[in-house]
């Protein structure tokens, strides 16, 4: 049985200058209800990346070639045109498919803990009550005390803002998270715990997170599947790219080449990878 697929890209260029390509991704299908790593060498191109994907920032060179097609309720979408849309329809896009979770977390100081938390729910109409009860239930699985709820933003540390930050990201409805270093400012064992949790979130609603990252060991312990982002050119013209040899797959507890060949040893590729 075929997988069904939420992105299918091909002859994608990422610019934000004109004529200065900062990523080009040749071919790319990423199926649907996956949780997709990230990895690269800084400044490869990784938040350019999911900037793009995400419709964060006007990044695609349009040409004849290019097509970036989006699983819009069953049906590949081409958006490769979406920024030509007015601010309202593209917003909406956004909030009907997508959700973010970042390093810097984007709290709203004048807002409550809970505000905060339960503000994109609150926008989609949903009864404070019903997700004030969510928003509990995922706290209680990052061991964040209830009491936290009615908590001013600045009351909390570093890592409890980070945690808040992804219980607002996890329980909006959404298609695909994107999330850059969204677990940068953890230790390990609250890190994984975050994962644990997205995990679940995606398997239960068959949805897809893309997660850029820089710990190999978390990409190691939870990715179903880990892009590698490499550099090519020279001078001016050096930028990222993706090649099908260094798209990831696990079946089980192996790591595997796209074409299925058994990858001995993922940490030793990746480590090369990243030390390029």
């Amino acid at each position: 049985m075929q997988e069904e697929i939420i992105y299918d890209i091909s002859n994608l260029e990422c610019q934000y200058i004109p004529g200065t390509t900062v990523l080009k991704i040749p071919n790319l299908q990423i199926p649907k209800g996956k949780l997709v790593f990230v990895l690269g060498v800084s400044g490869i191109g990784k938040s350019t990346f999911i900037e793009t994907l995400g419709l964060m920032n006007r990044t695609i060179h349009v040409t004849e070639e290019t097509s970036v097609k989006f699983n819009n309720g069953g049906e590949l979408e081409e958006i490769k045109n979406i920024w030509e849309r007015d601010n309202r329809s593209l917003s909406k896009f956004r909030n009907d498919h997508f959700s973010f979770i970042f390093q810097n977390t984007n709290l709203m100081p004048n807002f409550s803990a809970g505000e905060n938390m339960c503000i994109s729910m609150l926008i989609e109409g949903k009864k404070l009550s019903d997700v004030k009860e969510k928003v509990l239930e995922v706290m209680e699985k990052l061991n964040l005390d209830a009491e936290l709820y009615d908590r001013k933003i600045q009351e909390l540390s570093g890592g409890q803002r980070q945690r808040l930050a992804f219980v607002r990201a996890i329980i909006a409805g959404f298609n695909v998270l994107f999330g850059d270093e969204p677990t940068g400012n953890l230790d390990r064992d609250t890190g994984h715990k975050l994962m644990r949790t997205l995990k679940s979130n995606l398997s239960e609603y068959n949805r897809t997170g893309i997660i850029v990252s820089h710990d190999i060991d978390l990409a190691l312990s939870f990715a179903d599947i880990i892009l590698l982002l490499s550099k090519t050119g020279e001078g001016e013209e050096l930028h990222g790219t993706f090649d099908d040899q260094y798209y990831l797959v696990k079946e089980g507890q192996e790591w595997k080449r796209k074409d299925g060949s058994k990858l001995e040893n993922p940490l030793e590729l990746i480590s090369e990878i990243l030390t390029k």
